[in-house]
C-alpha cells in the first residue's frame, strides 16, 4: 500500500515534534537562562526601537530645518530683489544659498527657462512632473532620484510686473537614511552578541545558584528505606530552599512511620496467619497418624472448617481493610435509623451477653445518611469488642446523641481497666488488642477476634467523612463514632 505525500508529511512533522525538547523536558537552569535571554531580548528590542524612533525624529527636524530654513533665505532674496529685471540680473544670489552645503540644491526658473539651474535629476523632475505635482511651500515632497532620497518644495513668487518665478529647494536625505541602516545594523549585531552574552552570565548564575538544588538532589538519593531516619540538612539550605527541605524531612518521617507500620503489620500478619495453620496443619497430621472411624474424622474436619473460617474472616477483614485504603469502596447512600440499627445489633448479641451475665443498654435516635451495611458492620464491631471485654454481670451502654448542624453521635462504652493514651492510640492499629492483661483476659473467652475490629470501624468512618475516638475514664472505655451533618455525593 502506498502513503500520500500528505501522509508523509504529517509524519515527518510529527517525527520532528517528538525529537525537538518539549519545554517540560527542559532543566530548571535551561528554563531560566532561556526566560533571561527572553527578557534580555524583549529589552534591547525595546530600547533599540526607541533609539532608533528618536534618532529617526532628530534628523528628520535637522533635515527639516535645513529646507525651511533654505525656502526663507530664498523666500527672502526674491521679495528683495522685488522686480522680475532684478531678479535676472541677481539669480546667482539665489544660488549662492546652497554654498558650503553641498547636500542642498536650488533652483529658479520663469516659465521653462531655468535663471538658476539646479542639478539634472531635479531638472528631469520638474520636466516630467510639471510645477503642480511639486508640493508648495510649506509642504514638500519625497523623490528617488537615482538611488537617493530627496526632499522637494517650490515658492512661487509673483513680481509687481505680474511675471511669475518658481524657486526650487532640495534636501539630499540619504545620508541620514543610511546612517538609520547603519545604525539598525548595529543595534542588530549588539543585539545578537548581548543576548548571547546575556544567556552565557546568566547559565553561569543560574548554575551557581542553583548549586544548593543539587546538593540537595545529592542527598536525596542518598536516602534509602534502611536511611529514612536521618533527615536532609536544612542548615546548609538557602532560606528560599528551606521550606522545600522542611516539607522533604516530614515526608521522609511519614514514609519512615509508614515502614514501620508496614513491617509491624507484616509482622503481625505472620504470626496470626501462622496460629491456625499450624492449628490446621496438627490437627491433619493427628488425624492421618493411624486409622479411624468415620465419626472421629467428621470431628477433626469440624475443627479444620472452625480454623478455615477463622482465615476467611481474616482475609474478608484485611481485604476490606486494603480496599477502603486504595478508595475503592464505594458507599450507597440511603436514611439509616440508628437507634433500630443499633437496637437491631443488641438483640443479635442477646445469647453472647446472657452467657456472660452482661445486658446492652441502648439510650436515644438519630438519622443520617450513609452505607447501613457499613453502618451495622461497625456497631457490630463495637459491640462483638465490648462483649469480648466486658466483666461479668457489667452493662453495656449504646447512646445515641444528635448535635448541632446534622451531626450525630453515637458512644459504646463499657467498664474496663484504665488505659494509657499511648494504649488508646494504638486500639484503631490494626492486630491491636488493648492492654496485655484486658487481652489475655479475653484470649480465655474467646479466639475469634484477629485484632482487625477497630481498624476496621476506622475505615468506615473515614469513608462516611466522619472518625471514630477513644476514651478511657472513671473504669469505663467508651468509643465515640461522629458522624457529619449532610455529605455531598
Amino acid at each position: 500500500m502506498t502513503r500520500s505525500p500528505a501522509a508523509g508529511g504529517a509524519s515527518a512533522a510529527r517525527s520532528l515534534r517528538e525529537r525537538l525538547p518539549r519545554p517540560s523536558r527542559l532543566s530548571l537552569a535551561a528554563r531560566l537562562v532561556l526566560l533571561f535571554a527572553v527578557g534580555t531580548s524583549l529589552l534591547l528590542v525595546a530600547l533599540g526601537i526607541g533609539l532608533t524612533l528618536l534618532l529617526r525624529t532628530q534628523l528628520e527636524a535637522r533635515d527639516r530645518e535645513e529646507i525651511d530654513g533654505k525656502t526663507e533665505a530664498a523666500l527672502f532674496a526674491l521679495r528683495e530683489l522685488g522686480s522680475a529685471e532684478r531678479i535676472e540680473a541677481s539669480a546667482a544670489r539665489i544660488g549662492n544659498i546652497t554654498v558650503g552645503h553641498p547636500h542642498l540644491q536650488v533652483g529658479l526658473r520663469e516659465g521653462r527657462r531655468w535663471l538658476v539651474r539646479p542639478m539634472e535629476e531635479i531638472v528631469a523632475l520638474v520636466d516630467a512632473h510639471g510645477n503642480d505635482n511639486i508640493p508648495h511651500l510649506p509642504r514638500y515632497g519625497r523623490y528617488q532620484l537615482d538611488h537617493d532620497i530627496w526632499w522637494l518644495r517650490r515658492i512661487d513668487f509673483v513680481t509687481a510686473d505680474e511675471r511669475t518665478f518658481v524657486a526650487y529647494i532640495g534636501v539630499h536625505v540619504s545620508p541620514a537614511q543610511h546612517l538609520m541602516e547603519r545604525l539598525l545594523g548595529s543595534l542588530l549585531v549588539a543585539g545578537v552578541l548581548g543576548v548571547m552574552a546575556s544567556a552565557l552570565i546568566g547559565w553561569f548564575i543560574v548554575r551557581r545558584g542553583l548549586a544548593p538544588l543539587q546538593n540537595i538532589a545529592r542527598e536525596a538519593e542518598r536516602v534509602t528505606a534502611d536511611r529514612l531516619g536521618e533527615p536532609l540538612r536544612l542548615e546548609d539550605a538557602p532560606e528560599e530552599l528551606r521550606g522545600l527541605v522542611g516539607s522533604i524531612n516530614r515526608m521522609l518521617e511519614r514514609l519512615q512511620a509508614s515502614f514501620r507500620a508496614l513491617e509491624e503489620f507484616s509482622a503481625d500478619i505472620a504470626h496470626e496467619l501462622r496460629t491456625p495453620l499450624n492449628n490446621l496443619m496438627l490437627q491433619t497430621q493427628v488425624s492421618l497418624s493411624r486409622e479411624r472411624t468415620a465419626p472421629e474424622y467428621q470431628e477433626a474436619l469440624h475443627s479444620n472448617l472452625q480454623e478455615l473460617e477463622q482465615l476467611q474472616r481474616m482475609v474478608s477483614d484485611m481485604l476490606f481493610l486494603a480496599r477502603a485504603d486504595r478508595g475503592m469502596l464505594a458507599i450507597r447512600r440511603e436514611p439509616v435509623d440508628l437507634g433500630a440499627e443499633a437496637a437491631s445489633v443488641a438483640e443479635f448479641f442477646e445469647p453472647a451477653v446472657a452467657e456472660h451475665g452482661q445486658r446492652i443498654v441502648v439510650r436515644g435516635a438519630a438519622g443520617i445518611e450513609g452505607d447501613r451495611g457499613m453502618v451495622r458492620r461497625a456497631l457490630t464491631n463495637l459491640l462483638s469488642n465490648a462483649v469480648r471485654y466486658a466483666p461479668h454481670g457489667t452493662a453495656i451502654h449504646v447512646e445515641i446523641r444528635a448535635e448541632r448542624r446534622g451531626a450525630v453521635t453515637v458512644e459504646v462504652s463499657n467498664p474496663a481497666e484504665p488505659m494509657s493514651p499511648e494504649e488508646l492510640s494504638r486500639l484503631f492499629s490494626r492486630f491491636a488488642r488493648g492492654s496485655n492483661a484486658a487481652a489475655a483476659h479475653a484470649a480465655k473467652r474467646s479466639a475469634d477476634g484477629a485484632g482487625l475490629g477497630l481498624s476496621i470501624v476506622a475505615s468506615i468512618m473515614r469513608l462516611h467523612g466522619g472518625d471514630v475516638q477513644a476514651e478511657s475514664a472513671s473504669g469505663r472505655v467508651c468509643f465515640r463514632l461522629r458522624f457529619p451533618g449532610a455529605q455531598p455525593d
